[in-house]
């Protein structure tokens, strides 16, 4: 039996899609990644999800709407097309054209602190695909790159002083909404729930990795 696993695409004029999945001891293996152009988006996730048997999927609800809905009706059982909300989460499903799509409303803050939390737990590890050649290493690169770009600086207030910078972070959020395909899975009944694991308080100021504020370090285990 394979393990469950889930996509994240984010959208813009060059996108970006992550795929993980869920590991006997409830941690997460990231298996795949690409950025490929929006025109070829659609075809690119249709491929994707077929090989590597994609159970779930979120993809980014803007700026490029109409592929976000074909790409939502690649998967229509197991895909959510996602909006910022400044309120609680929500899901809810809305018609466009007689066709109904399921919808998921998160703040673009807490989306992201799903992800960073993750890697900021003591165990279980989570778990970086091995290399194989010159260009996996490079987009490996590229990837914990950008993921080392979710910092936060002090740019709002009252209960949210620190709030991620907007820097160029498109796998950021692909491995966000991936994380958050799965923990939708998850309530949903489809999903048995995470073994466990702590979560390590936020990083303090100048500590390097995910959701510090600044620096840089490799956190992930290669397998």
């Amino acid at each position: 039996m394979t393990a469950p696993r889930f996509c994240g695409i984010d959208t813009g004029d060059r996108c970006a899609i992550a795929v993980r999945e869920r590991v006997r001891d409830g941690g997460a293996r990231w298996v795949h990644f690409e950025a490929p152009p929006v025109e070829r988006l659609v075809e690119r996730c249709r491929l994707v999800f077929d090989r590597l048997g994609v159970e779930g999927a979120v993809i980014d609800g803007g700026p490029h709407t109409q592929a976000a809905r074909a790409v939502h009706d690649l998967l229509p059982g197991g895909a959510f097309i996602w909006r910022h909300t400044g309120g609680a989460m929500g899901v809810k499903e809305v018609s466009f054209l007689q066709v109904a799509r399921r919808h998921v409303r998160l703040s673009r803050e807490e989306l992201l602190d799903l992800l960073v939390e993750e890697f900021h737990r003591e165990t279980p590890p989570v778990r970086w695909p091995r290399p194989r050649n010159e260009a996996e290493e490079a987009l490996l690169a590229s990837v914990e790159g950008q993921l080392m770009n979710l910092r936060k600086s002090r740019r709002g207030t009252g209960e949210r002083p620190l709030l991620y910078e907007r820097n160029e972070n498109h796998y950021g959020f692909a491995c966000a909404f991936a994380k958050l395909a799965e923990e939708l899975a998850e309530g949903e009944g489809i999903l048995a729930p995470d073994a466990g694991g702590t979560t390590l308080p936020a990083p303090p100021a100048g500590a390097g990795g995910p959701g510090g504020t600044e620096g840089a370090r490799r956190l992930f285990r290669r397998d």
